[in-house]
């Protein structure tokens, strides 16, 4: 019989050795792109290569033909004209074409002979050209610059998101190490209950002391069933970023203690410091800046004439060579749309300023006030285990002296209570040093990279 309860313990002892022991760097297998709250933080992002690519597309090569016949009571007129038209990012523009033109037309006054004409040109808008930025240009780098921003604005919400989720396997951890306890509790109630029965089945306990101990046990079931609910409700909630099943994940998987897992002193000023050259919201500010001074750029165009200037080279099939050069300016004499562009432009330089400064300031605060508290948990914690150890004897104490007569049930029950509030209180110490520790990597700008 004793051999076949070893075999019973072995084999169970065994199952959970084979299970993987799921710690804090196995929750990043779990969260790729295909993850649906990953994907939530970076599915933009798609949205704006989409939108550079857009942009890109004003450089693109055309084609353009036109036709046009007519037969009027008193005119004809046949016109056909087929172009090739290249814009460069200094805001050139080159054309090739073909036409031809026979009789009266109607919207132009272009005459070639019988066999058509070719035309080569170059359109220079002068202003922009001097400038170095124009239309197709601002609007390229503008998308370019704005998909960078998004990386940045992506990181910041993933940052959030591994505090939610590491914030919810810390809790997690905490709800299994305190359903222990209480599994714990029970199961020393339920032993006692056995010792108890055979007493008063000798004849040496009255029937009062099992009466007093099945009352601890369903006040102990009470606790168990709530204890365990709040296990569950934890799991989903930390599962549910996962997109893991809970049968799987409980076959699979074991909880490390949350006593074991490692802590990290936090120092304020490197702390600080890195915040300051890795947070991901510093750097969106930094790049709504450069957006700013580009459209700074776009706006100073407005402060001189526009002038544009085109020269096209001509050759007849019949009439050989020609050229033709235009050229057409307008300048606004009172300039209001380039003050009130430039002052716009400039406000919105001094807000994105002032919010990075008051980002700064709320860093360092948040930053001090984390790392003042986690000290002073490192000390509530080292005291917590100390009060651990001395209930725990207290504890051994009273459950000797019941043995032997010289104490009650009541007292009993009352000393392993206390011992399991003084260990939940040890645990509760330990989950928030956890979750300010985390909350500290979080200020800095610390999150996690996604798995390929």
């Amino acid at each position: 019989m004793r051999g076949f309860v070893w075999l019973i313990l072995g084999l169970m002892f065994s199952s959970v050795d084979a299970k993987e022991l799921f710690d804090q760097d196995k929750i990043v297998r779990y969260l790729s792109e295909e993850n649906p709250f990953v994907y939530d933080t970076l599915g933009k992002k798609y949205v704006y290569e989409a939108k550079e690519t857009y942009a890109l597309g004003a450089f693109d090569t055309k084609i353009s033909t036109k036709y046009d016949t007519k037969r009027y009571p008193a005119s004809e007129g046949d016109f056909f004209d087929t172009a090739i038209e290249k814009p460069m990012e200094n805001g050139l523009e080159l054309v090739a074409r073909y036409r031809k033109a026979e009789g009266v037309q109607e919207y132009n006054n272009i005459k070639t002979s019988d066999k058509g004409e070719f035309q080569v040109g170059i359109k220079v808008p002068l202003r922009e050209f001097i400038k170095g930025i124009n239309s197709r240009k601002f609007n390229l780098q503008t998308a370019s610059l704005e998909s960078v921003q998004f990386n940045f604005e992506a990181k910041n919400n993933l940052r959030f998101l591994y505090l939610d989720i590491l914030s919810s396997y810390h809790k997690l951890l905490y709800y299994n190490a305190l359903l222990e306890l209480e599994e714990k509790l029970f199961s020393k109630g339920k032993d006692r209950e056995f010792f108890i029965q055979r007493g008063v089945k000798e004849g040496a306990l009255a029937e009062i002391a099992l009466l007093e101990m099945e009352q601890q046990i369903i006040n102990r079931k009470q606790r168990l069933l709530l204890a365990r609910n709040d296990y569950e409700n934890a799991l989903e909630s930390f599962l549910k970023y996962l997109s893991f099943s809970r049968e799987s994940f409980t076959t699979q998987y074991r909880l490390m203690n949350i006593l074991e897992v490692p802590t990290k002193h936090t120092n304020l000023e490197s702390s600080i410091h890195y915040a300051l050259l890795h947070r991901p919201d510093l750097k969106v500010f930094e790049y709504e800046k450069e957006k700013l001074a580009l459209e700074m750029k776009q706006a100073t165009l407005l402060k001189y004439p526009k002038v544009n200037v085109g020269l096209y080279g001509v050759h007849d099939i019949k009439y050989e060579n020609g050229f033709k050069v235009a050229m057409d300016m307008d300048f606004p004499i009172e300039q209001r749309q380039y003050m009130g562009k430039y002052t716009e432009i400039q406000k919105k330089i001094d807000n994105i300023e002032n919010k990075k400064e008051k980002s700064i300031i709320t860093i360092k605060t948040n930053l001090t006030n984390i790392v003042n508290s986690l000290a002073v948990l490192e000390k509530n914690i080292e005291n917590s285990k100390e009060e651990v150890s001395l209930v725990e004897k207290l504890e051994k104490a009273e459950s000797k002296k019941y043995k032997l007569g010289g104490s009650t049930l009541f007292m009993v029950n009352q000393r392993e209570i206390s011992t399991l509030e003084v260990k939940k209180k040890l645990l509760k110490y330990h989950l928030h040093y956890l979750l300010l520790a985390q909350e500290a990597k979080s200020e800095m700008g610390k999150s996690f990279e996604i798995p390929n």
